[in-house]
């Protein structure tokens, strides 16, 4: 498909001026890279439609009266993926440069699409990322942390905020936070990584 095409050369261009540290540039490429997944996006919908009404079609006119072998079932294109609570988080690890399927997440509460997320990007690049986040701050601390006891502390009650661990881990992830909060924590820690922003799509529902 032809958008594919032009989003491999805005990925190729923007790891070029990755490699030149040349930021005004590798925001103009995400933002036009980001336009491009919206298209496709779009058209991907609209192909599925289209399928859809040419399948409701052909369904009418083998029950139009004609006799014979009746009309198998129709197989509707693949449903989307369940939203299951206030946020739907979507990845596409091929414009990140990684050979990993793209991927959805929302989960029931907010603090376990939070927790959902960051497993998701210590899968994708590895241990070290959770280490580079716990400079990646919040309003109440670091997203990430190895000593929660001192990191997630309220100062006022001595009490901890909640926190949730990354399995397999030492790691902490902190979710004592409002849905916004949280919103926003996914969306500017995606940036502290230097991803591409095309390659996240996250809204609420």
């Amino acid at each position: 498909m032809k958008q594919d095409v032009i989003l491999g050369q805005l990925m190729e261009n923007i790891q070029a001026a990755t490699v030149r540290v040349d930021v005004p540039e590798i925001t103009r490429l995400s933002q036009l890279a980001r336009r491009v997944q919206e298209i496709r996006n779009q058209m991907n919908s609209l192909s599925e439609e289209l399928a859809k009404i040419q399948a409701a079609t052909q369904k009418t006119e083998l029950s139009g009266g004609q006799t014979g072998q009746p009309a198998g079932p129709v197989t509707d294109p693949e449903p989307a993926f369940p939203i299951r609570g206030d946020v739907a988080i979507e990845v596409d690890w091929a414009m990140c440069g990684k050979s990993r399927p793209k991927v959805k997440i929302s989960e029931s509460k907010m603090s376990e699409t939070l927790v959902a997320y960051v497993v998701e990007l210590k899968e994708a690049l590895g241990a070290e990322v959770l280490t580079k986040l716990t400079s990646f701050k919040v309003s109440r601390g670091p997203l990430v942390s190895q000593r929660p006891a001192t990191d997630f502390i309220n100062r006022s009650t001595g009490q901890l905020y909640a926190h949730h661990q990354v399995e397999g881990t030492s790691f902490h992830v902190l979710t004592h936070s409002s849905t916004p909060e949280k919103f926003d924590a996914i969306r500017e820690s995606w940036r502290f990584l230097g991803l591409p922003e095309a390659a996240l799509s996250l809204r609420r529902i």
